[in-house]
């Protein structure tokens, strides 16, 4: 009908601007989301990467047996490990994804027990290293699926909770462009 808006606006929203209407399916929003999920998710690992090894090399820091640089290099390498694992959850994420909000009630109970059950089905895999004690390349299949599952989590809550923040801010914006209070 002309004279009325689209319905989804591309302006900013505020007081006296309407809000973008929520739309989780747009190209762009999927990209962005994304984007950020695998930076997130390679953060995480190199950060648990430091934390697990910083307090080891403050030792030989301490004793200068330790170069600096084989220490960065070690910390490049476990980014480029992160960003590999991140890079290969994309595919797998974005798919669960469109399932969950295309699905139904089981799809979102799926996608809500996704971040819990990752470590657990990571730890079960861990001790079965120890129950089985395989080959070598089982073994590093083995290590892969448990960072993948590790990742995973992280990936999942990244991903959702960058959903949820923006969710809750066009909310807001609503409220605020409709002059209600926030109690």
């Amino acid at each position: 009908m002309p004279g009325n808006p689209p319905t989804n606006p591309h302006v900013t929203a505020g007081f006296d601007n309407p809000a973008p209407v929520y739309n989780p399916d747009s190209r762009g929003w999927a990209i962005l989301r994304h984007s950020l999920s695998i930076a997130i998710t390679a953060a995480v690992i190199v950060m648990a990467f430091m934390v697990v090894t910083l307090p080891i090399a403050a030792v030989f820091f301490i004793d200068e047996d330790l170069i600096a640089s084989d220490y960065a290099k070690a910390v490049l390498v476990a980014a480029g490990v992160g960003v590999t694992a991140s890079l290969l959850i994309f595919p797998v994420a974005f798919g669960f994804e469109r399932l969950v909000l295309r699905g139904g009630p089981v799809w979102k109970a799926l996608a809500a027990c996704a971040p819990v059950a990752s470590p657990v089905v990571a730890a079960l895999i861990f001790v079965s290293l120890f129950k089985i004690q395989p080959s070598a390349a089982v073994g590093d299949a083995f290590g892969v699926a448990i960072l993948f599952f590790m990742s995973f989590s992280v990936y999942w809550l990244s991903l959702w909770s960058l959903s949820a923040v923006r969710y809750g801010a066009w909310r807001l914006t609503q409220r605020m462009s409709r002059g209600r209070r926030f109690g």
